[in-house]
């Protein structure tokens, strides 16, 4: 299941900045982040987080940011409230293929010692899927 969160653009037309895949059966929530996580942008972000919350109780939240162009600090500032609202609710956040400008200001911030970054939506989707079935108790197949 896909939700999509619009902004509008300075000529009022608008366009996808953040498109939610719903996990079921063991399959991860992914929040795709396109385009700029600024100042417009990131209260869109934080509400369409904000009402994943209730749904992922122990579960894993990707935030895939293969496609965002630009991140300012307010940007940065919503990604640590995500990972906050994580800790509070024990659930696993990953930063999914972060660009290298956005890799480079993890990495200056001091936010990638901190924040789960993985390089590939595969990745973070074996990782979710493994971890899932740990936690109920299963021995993942070989």
């Amino acid at each position: 299941m896909s939700h999509h969160a619009d902004q509008n653009d300075q000529t009022g037309q608008a366009q996808q900045a953040f498109i939610v895949e719903a996990g079921t059966d063991g399959y991860p929530t992914i929040v795709h982040v396109s385009g700029a996580l600024d100042y417009d942008t990131s209260p869109v972000l934080g509400a369409v987080i904000d009402r994943l919350w209730e749904e992922l109780d122990g579960d894993h939240l990707l935030l895939n940011l293969e496609r965002t162009t630009f991140c300012d600090s307010v940007g940065l500032s919503r990604l640590i409230a995500a990972f906050t609202g994580s800790q509070q609710r024990g659930v696993t956040l990953l930063l999914v293929a972060p660009q290298p400008f956005m890799r480079h200001v993890l990495d200056l911030t001091g936010l990638s010692r901190i924040l789960m970054i993985r390089d590939s939506l595969a990745q973070a989707l074996d990782e979710a899927r493994e971890r899932s079935t740990n936690d109920q108790g299963h021995v993942p197949s070989l």
